[in-house]
């Protein structure tokens, strides 16, 4: 069964875009997270790692015979891994620009990987730093 896999209680994938999107609708909306992903009050810390033409099962954790990558399955086993995940576009640059956005080429008009981004769109970035939260994107 496709879902997240996570050390403590499992969550269908479902449940976890709920989280996470109820999470980023309070920030926008500048309440803060909710109390119980808060847990003892203090923010949880976010790593979102996206790597170009990485395969599903290209990670020690996701059972690949020969790579090794100690770190991120350690990253994996203390918090969340999406078994099932999908890209809106098999290109990098509409691809990223849709994580940040969340929504689609044809909305944040990345549409190929020439296509300048337009300083109009709003990140999730951007959310999370109006929430107090200090964040950094590292990459090209």
């Amino acid at each position: 069964m496709g879902g997240i896999e996570r050390s403590g209680p499992k969550y269908s994938r479902r449940e976890m875009l709920r989280l996470i999107g109820g999470s980023l609708t309070a920030c926008a909306a500048g309440f803060g997270l909710p109390r119980e992903v808060l847990g003892r009050g203090n923010r949880p810390n976010i790593v979102f790692i996206l790597s170009d033409d990485h395969r599903w099962d290209t990670m020690g954790h996701k059972g690949h015979p020969f790579i090794k990558t100690p770190n991120l399955d350690r990253l994996a086993k203390e918090g969340v891994s999406f078994h099932n995940a999908f890209v809106t576009t098999a290109l990098c640059s509409p691809s990223r620009a849709s994580f940040l956005t969340g929504q689609y080429a044809h909305r944040h008009g990345v549409k190929n990987n020439l296509t300048p981004w337009n300083d109009r769109n709003i990140t999730v970035l951007e959310l999370l730093g109006k929430a107090g939260y200090k964040n950094a994107f590292i990459g090209k």
